[in-house]
């Protein structure tokens, strides 16, 4: 059964809790991270029964270790208790579910939680405080942690051994380079910015308050914009292979690409369906773009209406959009399926090919 979908918090109490500013709003998260959680939850679902929205809720929860390590972020200031520590139950809310959720525990447990298995996150009690850097260009990051800071915290109270989760590849981007002595400064993507994609705070407080989107919406809009800074913006996928590269079922890719560009947080060209397509032709896929936060629809009037596929004859196919396996290679057309040459490619022909002095000999003023 699929999950009741549920925002906990407004917008603007998201945007206070996570003090987020045009100073503070941005993760850069590694790209490998989705071949390493599509590849760990599909091993997983052989011994448990997971959905989409645990692998979801894994990216969430990743996303915001990044975000509250990066900027020091662990405490909300309410001026009737004071500093309030955001715990695992706020971190549930702030990712749409209950605070008394378990279905979801077993991925962030201390030591023995999935997440720590796979080399993502490690719960430890100690954290910065604040952030710093250490010359003028912004170059050296540095951060004041809780147990040496002399800023009166909660730290010596322990909150009964309240742990947070640090990023692991936000600190050190592999295990080895974690135990190899030779690299003496962290390198991670909180550091390094190398092999990442930016991924912004108000993106995630936008899905999490429409719950139509909630984590499966973040999770996917992510990957399309990881994918889209390799590909300029415009990344060719099928609904088949999208799921394959995340995890998501495919059920729950179709429903969310519907809702992120419903919401006009992507862009979708909607290539037309071929009628009586030939056995051995493949149709092409959808072309995808991300859009920016400033462009998200922000009431019902912006929504975008998702129009209804075209179907067209497997000639019209042909002409105006071409079949996915065939390719012009030294002057033939070549079905990349099976190499063979299907057909001369037709000649290119430029007006500088002609011979301009014949243009004169025309009878014509």
């Amino acid at each position: 059964m699929a999950r009741k979908r549920k925002a906990h918090f407004t917008a603007a109490e998201m945007k206070k809790l996570m003090n987020v500013s045009d100073k503070q709003n941005y993760v850069f998260m590694p790209n490998e991270i989705y071949a390493d959680f599509s590849k760990a939850f599909s091993d997983l679902k052989k011994e448990a029964n997971v959905r989409s929205s645990h692998i979801a809720y894994a990216f969430g929860y990743t996303f915001l270790a990044h975000y509250m390590w990066r900027y020091a972020n662990y405490y909300w200031w309410d001026d009737a208790k004071g500093n309030i520590p955001i715990n695992e139950a706020i971190i549930k809310q702030l990712l749409g579910f209950d605070a008394k959720a378990e279905a979801y525990t077993y991925l962030t447990k201390n030591r023995v939680g999935f997440m720590e298995q796979i080399g993502y996150i490690r719960k430890v009690t100690d954290k910065p405080v604040a952030h710093y850097w250490e010359d003028e260009d912004h170059i050296d990051l540095a951060f004041e942690m809780e147990s040496k800071s002399s800023t009166p915290t909660s730290y010596k109270i322990n909150r009964k051994g309240w742990k947070v989760a640090m990023p692991i590849k936000g600190i050190w981007r592999t295990a080895d380079d974690e135990a190899n002595p030779k690299i003496q400064y962290p390198n991670g993507t909180i550091y390094e910015y190398g092999n990442t994609h930016m991924v912004d705070m108000e993106t995630f407080i936008y899905c999490i308050t429409h719950p139509e989107l909630g984590v499966e919406g973040f999770y996917l809009y992510s990957f399309l914009k990881y994918k889209t800074d390799k590909f300029n913006n415009a990344f060719d996928c099928s609904i088949e292979n999208m799921a394959t590269m995340t995890g998501l079922s495919i059920d729950e890719i179709k429903s969310q690409i519907n809702n992120l560009e419903r919401y006009n947080m992507i862009t979708n060209d909607h290539k037309p369906y071929c009628l009586n397509k030939p056995k051995d032709k493949t149709c092409k896929a959808n072309t995808y773009g991300v859009l920016k936060y400033n462009q998200f629809a922000q009431n019902l009037i912006q929504m975008r209406v998702i129009p209804k596929q075209l179907k067209v004859s497997k000639e019209r196919y042909e002409h105006e959009i071409g079949w996915a396996n065939e390719r012009e290679v030294g002057g033939n057309i070549v079905d990349t399926n099976t190499g063979e040459i299907i057909r001369p490619a037709k000649s290119k022909i430029s007006i500088d090919d002609n011979d301009m002095s014949e243009l004169d000999d025309l009878p014509f003023d």
